[in-house]
Formats: C-alpha cells, structure tokens, sequence
C-alpha cells in the first residue's frame, strides 16, 4: 500500500482519476454496445413481420 501512497497523496488521487476514467470509457462502451443490439432487434422484429405477411399474401 505503501506504493499507492505518498506524503502528499498525489498518487492515490492521480489513481481515483484514472479509475474513473477507466470506468466511464468502459461504461460508455457497454452502452453503445447495448444501443446496437437493440437497433439490430428491432430490425429482427420488423423483418419477421414482413416475411409473415408475404408468407400469408402468398398463401391465399
């Protein structure tokens, strides 16, 4: 523990900063994550619903 901290606390600091950042960067890239696969299931559920409509046009 020795290493994280110095007389100042300059480097304990200096490591909560980029822990934070680290944190954000990673937050941030889960959410985008998140936002394409929903895009990508509403696109699923549209085209599922066309398919069955021509299914059903088609089989009259």
């Amino acid at each position: 523990m020795g290493i994280i901290h110095n007389e100042r606390g300059i480097t304990f600091a200096a490591t909560l900063i980029l822990l934070f950042f680290v944190s954000l960067f990673l937050f941030s890239i889960v959410m985008w994550h998140d936002s394409l696969y929903s895009n990508l299931n509403s696109l699923e559920v549209y085209y599922e619903k066309r398919t069955i409509e021509l299914m059903r046009r088609s089989g009259e």
